[in-house]
């Protein structure tokens, strides 16, 4: 009897980025090998993470998003605080299908379920959120920008959430 090997397609993918913040302008360089010395002179930083499970054929899986702003300074990406679930209306969840749940916070303006909540509905599924050093008191509701095309490639899907949580982020600052 011999074993038959049958490839998979992984079910995770992992996009992990950083973002420094012009002190003046607010404006976001994403930070390469390159160009890592950029935002050495006051800038604030954006650690982002980005996790996709590949879900099933007829429905995408989760996806789980670390974030940390850190004014004047870099650090790398916290472990997980204020996770929060935002489910997306258009799921098949019926009576959960808008519910929101926050676990760990602390804070009364705490941000995560609002961001979790946009980013769920324009993304179209699941998304954990994790969000370090800010707070709703310095963010504006409308911090979204313009909608995106929902029919992307995964790795497009993760580039494009990446970006979207850096403009609701650099509100923060």
């Amino acid at each position: 009897m011999s074993a038959i090997f049958v490839p998979a397609e992984p079910r995770f993918a992992i996009h992990r980025s950083e973002y420094a913040l012009d002190p003046i302008t607010c404006a976001p360089t994403k930070l390469s090998a390159e160009n890592s010395s950029i935002g050495e002179d006051g800038a604030s930083f954006i650690n982002v993470l980005v996790m996709t499970h590949s879900g099933k054929s007829d429905k995408p899986g989760m996806v789980w998003v670390w974030a940390q702003v850190t004014p004047g300074r870099r650090a790398r990406t916290a472990a997980m605080t204020n996770l929060a679930l935002s489910m997306p209306p258009s799921s098949g969840f019926h009576t959960r299908a808008s519910a929101s749940q926050l676990m760990g916070a602390g804070a009364a303006d705490d941000p995560t379920v609002d961001i979790a909540r946009r980013l769920s509905s324009r993304f179209k599924r699941p998304i954990f959120v994790s969000l370090n050093n800010v707070s709703t008191s310095r963010l504006t509701t409308s911090a979204a920008g313009p909608s995106l095309a929902l029919s992307m490639a995964q790795a497009d899907e993760l580039v494009a959430l990446e970006s979207c949580l850096v403009a609701e982020l650099k509100q923060a600052l």
